[in-house]
């Protein structure tokens, strides 16, 4: 399950001719190919599984057709829902439902997997764990700009900004307590995924405000349930949690997520003509970023009064 770094590859990046830049429109024909191998390592080969591998299969093709208002995934004659999994991955032109699949099947793999009984290996957790650091290795390595983590794929616009801003506010709103901000957060990167993007500012604001709130209740600080991410700054600056020079840093990220949500209607609506202006993913990266810088500053200030 390591990536083996063959000589070809070696040659590739010596020469340059490795992109840094991330796709998300097209998943090459040889990924698709591992990914095929990949998931038979984390869910069973058809020669090697039991009963209940038949079953996983079978499940995750089930809630994709049912999902999808289809008979069947792949066009292509499947005897079970292990050879339509896999040929739906490998055909499907849709990047979009190929990587419901593959989330489906890691999420899975990554909850049934961590037992003996599964796959019959006593190492099954550093199995599992191995198997998710070679799909996300996959992904950098195809230059596809999403990963898994916590049970969800996520669009990356950025590397760096992914490793110092978002993977550290997951692992801060992982933390008993914050089930409430984490789901919003990861929402908004799922509906950012799908190309959702008003939503996706909205849960951003809603995990930030969120996060804020579950900070006040920790440390004995009121605040009205209808308040708004403005207010409950402040009343984290007042009780000496914020320095007052944080204030305004984070009361313009607030101010950004808002104004990154325009109206669903502009001017020319009211003359009868109404037009739904569509959000720049840009400008949702953009939030989606400030909000996990956010976080992890919140996080940082929550750990130093803690210790």
């Amino acid at each position: 399950m390591a990536i083996v770094p063959l000589f070809s590859k070696r040659q590739k990046e010596q020469r340059g001719e490795v992109s840094d830049v991330y796709t998300y429109d097209r998943l090459p024909s040889t990924f698709r190919v591992q990914l095929s191998y990949m998931i038979k390592e984390l869910l069973g080969d058809i020669n090697s599984m039991g009963y209940e591998g038949v079953a996983v299969y079978d499940s995750i093709v089930s809630i994709l057709k049912k999902e999808y208002g289809v008979l069947k995934l792949a066009d292509v004659y499947a005897q079970n829902g292990y050879q339509e999994l896999h040929a739906f991955i490998l055909s499907e032109p849709d990047v979009e439902k190929c990587l419901d699949a593959v989330e489906l099947c890691y999420l899975i793999g990554d909850t049934k997997g961590r037992n003996y009984v599964f796959m019959r290996r006593h190492d099954y957790e550093e199995h599992v764990d191995a198997c998710i650091a070679e799909l996300n290795g996959r992904f950098k390595e195809a230059g596809c700009g999403y990963e898994y983590t916590n049970g969800e794929l996520i669009r990356i616009d950025s590397q760096l900004l992914h490793t110092e801003a978002v993977k550290p506010a997951i692992n801060f709103l992982n933390a008993e307590g914050f089930a409430a901000p984490r789901t919003e957060f990861l929402g908004a990167f799922a509906h950012y995924r799908h190309g959702r993007y008003k939503e996706a500012l909205v849960d951003a604001a809603k995990a930030f405000e969120s996060t804020m709130k579950i900070i006040c209740t920790a440390n004995g600080w009121s605040y009205a349930k209808t308040d708004t991410a403005n207010k409950l700054i402040v009343i984290l600056t007042d009780n000496g949690f914020i320095p007052s020079y944080h204030q305004s840093h984070l009361a313009s990220i607030q101010a950004s997520l808002s104004s990154g949500i325009p109206p669903l209607r502009n001017q020319l609506a009211s003359h009868g003509n109404p037009e739904i202006i569509e959000v720049p993913p840009e400008v949702v990266a953009y939030g989606l970023h400030l909000t996990a810088s956010a976080i992890v500053l919140l996080a940082s200030l929550h750990a130093n009064r803690s210790a």
